[in-house]
């Protein structure tokens, strides 16, 4: 089954800490496009999001005012599960509270980065409960929240202002538990991992979802699915316990075809991607690695030079590089671990 973790969270990047206060989880970084800021969902029984400037090499430098509390209770949750989400060109920031099954919505000051809290946490509509995904499709329009216990992905219209309003029918009932959630380039299909299925669901244009003919689709690679991303529009990643992660072709409909399958030697259950798909980030699962994996236009999957790479604690959730691949960040037991990325790889 997936596994959960509970953990104190302190922030470490090359050798800066941070201050303030201490929490239970902090299994999410996520990363303006700008590549100026890094923010993580502490996932706080008293939650609180930080956040970061990412300094010309790498090193982090915490924001005024940060930690900034986000007015809900987490308590920690599943690995590959994606806590926080960006709306930049909206300048507004999501983060989950999946004890209350909320979201809190910060505004970003696009010149400092720092956040300013928008109202009170917006109920998701469903029970998060150790899930709480979220995720802003790519045109900003709506922000997708998944509710693990009752099996359900809420979908909200996201105004400018911040403002988040339920579309008809939301929340939308998969019969289900919920992990990671992505979105297809062209936002019309979002792929939900759940274990022994991948589930793929339509998206309309007015944000309503609904299953592509074949889904849920099977899983039976290794482990129990978790992670689920598009390297390509014809190219997908999945992740599982026990490290496996898996390639996929994509056909027109959005449905995934098996290529290739690697079991990497670490406890990864949170896959990323960068340089256009060509590399992938597994991580996530406590274990104190991450893999870097080269892949191939076939989907061939093979570990860069000298992978998996040690942490110095626990790999707790996503490790995001930044939009250059200059930079690697992975949430770990009591930090955020930075690295840097040669042109291999390594």
């Amino acid at each position: 089954g997936k596994f959960k973790h509970l953990f104190l969270v302190m922030v470490a990047v090359a050798g800066l800490l941070l201050g303030g206060c201490g929490s239970d989880d902090a299994n999410i970084v996520i990363l303006n496009p700008s590549g100026k800021y890094l923010y993580v969902n502490n996932d706080a029984e008293v939650n609180y999001v930080s956040g970061f400037v990412i300094n010309r090499d790498g090193t982090l430098t915490e924001l005024d005012g940060s930690p900034y509390a986000t007015g809900g209770a987490a308590a920690g949750g599943y690995y590959a599960s994606n806590r926080i989400a960006l709306a930049p060109g909206k300048g507004l920031l999501f983060a989950s509270n999946v004890v209350d099954s909320t979201i809190s919505v910060f505004r970003v000051n696009k010149l400092n980065g720092t956040l300013t809290q928008i109202g009170a946490p917006v109920a998701s509509g469903g029970s998060m409960n150790s899930g709480g995904s979220l995720l802003v499709n790519h045109s900003e329009k709506f922000l997708f929240a998944a509710n693990d216990t009752t099996g359900s992905i809420s979908v909200f219209a996201v105004s400018r202002s911040g403002e988040l309003t339920p579309v008809t029918g939301s929340p939308f009932v998969i019969g289900t538990t919920t992990n990671g959630i992505n979105l297809n380039l062209a936002d019309n299909i979002l792929y939900v991992a759940s274990e022994t299925v991948l589930v793929a669901l339509n998206v309309a244009s007015d944000g309503s979802l609904s299953p592509i003919a074949g889904s849920p689709f099977a899983y039976s690679a290794g482990g129990t699915l978790t992670s689920f991303v598009l390297g390509s529009a014809t190219m997908g990643l999945s992740a599982a316990t026990g490290g496996v992660l898996s390639s996929y072709s994509i056909d027109a409909t959005g449905a995934p075809t098996l290529l290739n399958t690697l079991n990497t030697g670490t406890s990864g259950q949170s896959v990323t991607t960068t340089r256009n798909g060509t590399l992938a980030i597994l991580a996530g699962g406590g274990g104190s690695s991450i893999s870097v994996v080269n892949v191939a236009a076939d989907g061939t999957l093979t570990q860069v030079a000298g992978s998996p790479f040690t942490t110095a604690a626990g790999s707790r959730g996503r490790a995001v590089a930044n939009p250059k691949s200059t930079f690697l960040y992975a949430s770990e037991t009591d930090r955020v671990e930075g690295f840097s990325i040669d042109a291999d790889g390594v």
